[in-house]
């Protein structure tokens, strides 16, 4: 990457205690982080929120107990107000986990009420896995990727290629075409289109797939500049935003879905398995795992400003 290419991030009021691998999700105003490992890679079972107006955060009281976990997935479902959440790793239960495999794979779909801040359970999902992949398009939850952990320490970890739809008013599943190889990915949806960039299935992958989710056909759309894991994307416009890598955890890289151009930055903070979103034009990336002498989490919160794309940065 040139030495131009930089991204400076604002820091914010920091998270209220250093995660990874936690789920997340926004309603378009609070920001939602749930579960979650820290330091010592116990497990958590909280909610909070942050109001980006106010930078604030808040501990999300409600009666329901979530299932300590990390590595499970949120998507905010805007026709009911709700965030749901899928799959994950929850804390290890010899009678009730599946004898092949090595955790418990938490089943129960779980949803928040942004509206009520009331939260439960409505079902179980028929895409079991650790992170998991989701994004939402007329309606209806799309879930792709993810990987599960066998017994069988020969065959490790199993990589998911199967896709689902999910439609929470009625609780209906449908099963997609499999995307063209299993691993764990990460994507968006823009102008009915899924694109997914990069991921993980034993090695570090630089693919671009896109899904046409009028045609139900996946399709090779290119290549990254190189092999990116452990990131996150979200969308922004016509903009997929990826952020952060297992190696080059400073990382981050814009995608033009109009014109298939990418263009690579260093930004001034680093950490992977982060977690990020976009609240009225601005970015905000938050947690993740520093490889460092203590393996340290972190709590920092960072945000930048997107308007620099309206003037013709892509």
């Amino acid at each position: 990457m040139g030495q131009a290419n930089r991204l400076k991030f604002d820091r914010l009021k920091p998270m209220p205690k250093g995660k990874y691998d936690m789920a997340f999700a926004t309603d378009g105003e609070a920001l939602y982080l749930i579960g979650g490992s820290g330091y010592r890679k116990d497990l958590s079972k909280h909610i909070y929120t942050y109001y980006a107006k106010y930078d604030k955060w808040l501990k999300l009281r409600t009666e329901f107990t979530l299932e300590p976990q990390k590595m499970s997935t949120a998507v905010y479902y805007a026709p009911e107000n709700r965030i749901y959440l899928f799959g994950g790793i929850g804390e290890f239960e010899p009678e009730r986990s599946a004898t092949r495999f090595v955790e418990f794979l938490i089943p129960d779909i779980t949803y928040i009420d942004t509206k009520t801040k009331r939260a439960g359970t409505i079902g179980t999902t028929q895409h079991e896995g650790a992170n998991v992949a989701a994004a939402t398009w007329k309606g209806k939850i799309y879930l792709f990727g993810g990987a599960i952990g066998h017994t069988d320490p020969e065959r490790g970890l199993g990589y998911l290629d199967a896709m689902h739809e999910f439609d929470p008013r009625n609780g209906s599943w449908r099963t997609l075409p499999p995307m063209p190889q299993p691993k764990e990915t990460q994507g968006c949806i823009i102008n009915n289109v899924l694109y997914t960039f990069g991921g993980y299935n034993g090695a570090s992958i630089n693919d671009i797939l896109t899904f046409d989710l009028r045609d139900m056909k996946w399709e090779i759309k290119g290549r990254l500049p190189r092999p990116v894991s452990g990131h996150v994307v979200v969308a922004w416009k016509q903009y997929a935003i990826l952020v952060g890598d297992r190696r080059q955890t400073n990382y981050l890289a814009i995608y033009n879905t109009e014109t298939a151009e990418i263009k690579e930055f260093k930004t001034n903070i680093k950490g992977h398995s982060r977690g990020a979103c976009v609240i009225k034009d601005k970015l905000y990336v938050f947690g993740g795992l520093l490889y460092t002498e203590k393996n340290s989490t972190r709590e920092a919160l960072f945000e930048l400003d997107l308007g620099f794309l309206n003037q013709g940065g892509l």
